[in-house]
């Protein structure tokens, strides 16, 4: 039985949000709103529920809770004041109106939303789910050391086991949400007590999500939604406006994270801005020397694309240009469309990915691997690079605007100022695809691209390489536009064909010079036997060894 393992999707965050849908049912949307869902790539149907992974061959994975924040309960579907949403989606708009109207907290909101997950439990259990949540405290691996308890998840055919996460440190927020009155003084307190829960456990925590929380920032955000995902929802807290870098509470927040005794939680840099993940990356390094227990504790990034570049090189070749200060608290960085690659699709055969900064650069690749943390790769077609429903191989000079605030924009594009202490890191670190399978291809082009920087930046011990730091990373149902042939989690099942099919394809046509990711013969074809293994790894294998390391509390 082929297996699978996912480092970042939703389950029951539609179904906490939902009206008249039981967990054991997808959510559908019907007539006119079946219709706009198609038209925006279909975010609002059920992608990962468990009567869909009930279906997939998904055994190990990582699911993410998170409020619904202020930014997308501001404004749903609202065209001439008139709100579509509330005709067209069964959402609960009581808790939508709570958090619209500030009369909840995030903090609040999130801990609703775990309960709502723990009765849940009994039913999840059952057939023909067979979902099981998982922590350090659990007794089926108590006797069990990392490697053994490895391996009793790769031979387990029945139950499905999940861990945890927390998609942002807004949840973490006790004060109403958009107070103008309070700020939330001690977030850090929020996450200690969640770490000493007996019925939950984390394995991460990313700092920031899509939209500025002003009564508690811990850092600077990328901007994620583009100008499609702003006409569902709107608000002027998608645009990063202010702060860059870690907050003195974002600070804080890591040290509890990453210093807990008995249960730390690792930081997911994804959301993070460019600036802010490279003051982390620094601020880590810093605190690993105050504290050596940091060392042993991974960065993951769970749900990412590349920008297929280095940051150095960014700053030095400037492919990009920033708008002029208009006093809007925000800087446009337009960035040149990047080629990737190619197919040998005649009409429509070039690739490109996404250079917004919400992906990571290749000084990041390496330090993540570095750690032995883990890169999810996002099935978001977005975030990949897919950008046009039609030739899509003929792009403009420019991608689309990048909002960023105006104190990083300019300290980071304009003058080419880094993170405090962030400059020693730098020094210390066969078959033609169709048009419609161009996002396999993106998918393909990020795993051989991650493993090119990887050989290039790192000694790597005998036995090891940067394969083994890679996985899928859905953000099912984080409502994302799922890449072609991948709508919903149980559809994960074929992957691996297609990865055998074009992997090989995308180490040949993928841009640049370097050595290859894959192994050939001295008959030039793949090394059928090590294309395998590889394939393995990304699908099921290192994301099951994150997880056992994670319930032996990371010892080695």
């Amino acid at each position: 039985m082929e297996k699978v393992f996912d480092a970042h999707f939703h389950l029951l965050f539609k179904h906490y949000l939902s009206i008249n849908f039981t967990i054991e049912e997808n959510i559908r949307l019907k007539g006119m709103g079946q219709v706009l869902d198609e038209i925006f790539g279909g975010p609002f149907d059920s992608q990962s529920s468990p009567e869909l992974i009930s279906r997939s061959p998904l055994r190990v994975g990582i699911c993410s809770l998170l409020a619904l924040e202020h930014a997308f309960a501001n404004r749903i579907l609202t065209v001439k004041g008139i709100n579509i949403g509330k005709l067209i989606l069964p959402l609960d708009w009581k808790k939508v109106e709570n958090i619209k109207n500030s009369k909840t907290t995030y903090y609040d909101d999130f801990l609703d939303q775990l309960h709502f997950y723990i009765q849940s439990k009994v039913t999840l259990a059952k057939e023909p789910f067979h979902i099981h949540f998982t922590g350090r405290g659990d007794a089926w691996h108590k006797t069990l050391n990392t490697e053994a308890t490895y391996q009793k998840l790769l031979a387990e055919n029945t139950k499905r086991y999940l861990v945890l996460s927390i998609e942002g440190g807004h949840n973490l927020s006790n004060v109403f949400i958009k107070s103008k009155t309070l700020e939330s003084q001690n977030p850090e307190l929020q996450l200690k007590a969640l770490q000493e829960r007996e019925d939950a456990d984390f394995i991460s925590i990313n700092l920031c999500h899509l939209s500025d929380i002003s009564e508690q920032r811990l850092g600077g955000f990328s901007q994620g939604l583009n100008k499609s995902a702003q006409i569902a929802f709107f608000s002027e807290d998608f645009f990063p406006k202010v702060e860059f870098g870690l907050t003195e509470r974002g600070k804080k927040v890591i040290r509890q994270a990453l210093l807990h005794k008995e249960r730390p939680i690792l930081i997911d840099v994804k959301h993070m801005s460019v600036y802010t993940r490279f003051h982390f990356y620094a601020y880590r390094s810093m605190l690993a020397n105050e504290h050596p227990v940091v060392e042993r504790l991974p960065i993951v990034s769970t749900h990412t694309g590349f920008v297929f570049t280095s940051l150095r090189n960014f700053l030095k070749e400037k492919p990009y240009s920033l708008s002029k200060d208009d006093n809007r608290g925000y800087r446009e960085l337009i960035v040149e469309n990047r080629k990737i690659g190619r197919t040998n699709d005649k009409r429509n055969h070039e690739l490109y990915c996404n250079p917004w900064t919400i992906n990571l650069f290749d000084e990041e690749i390496i330090e993540i691997m570095r750690s032995k943390g883990i890169i999810g790769i996002s099935l978001d077609q977005r975030i990949l690079g897919h950008a046009k429903a039609f030739k899509d191989g003929k792009r403009p000079k420019n991608f689309e605007p990048e909002y960023m605030s105006k104190p990083e924009a300019e300290k980071l594009f304009e003058r080419g100022e880094l993170p405090t202490a962030v400059e020693g890191f730098f020094e210390d670190i066969m078959k033609a695809p169709t048009r419609a399978e161009r996002h396999i291809m993106l998918l393909c082009m990020h795993l051989v691209y991650a493993v090119r920087v990887g050989h290039e930046g790192l000694p790597w011990l005998e036995g090891t390489s940067p394969w083994d730091y890679l996985c899928i990373g859905s953000d099912y149902d984080g409502l994302i536009n799922p890449i072609n042939g991948y709508n919903n989690i149980s559809e994960l099942g074929k992957m691996r064909k297609d990865l055998r099919a074009y992997l090989p394809l995308a180490d040949f046509y993928l841009q640049g010079e370097g050595n290859k990711s894959l192994l050939y013969l001295q008959n030039g074809k793949v090394d059928a036997k090590f294309l395998d293994e590889v394939i393995e790894k990304v699908m099921f294998t290192n994301g099951v060894r994150l997880i056992a390391r994670f319930l032996k509390n990371w010892e080695e």
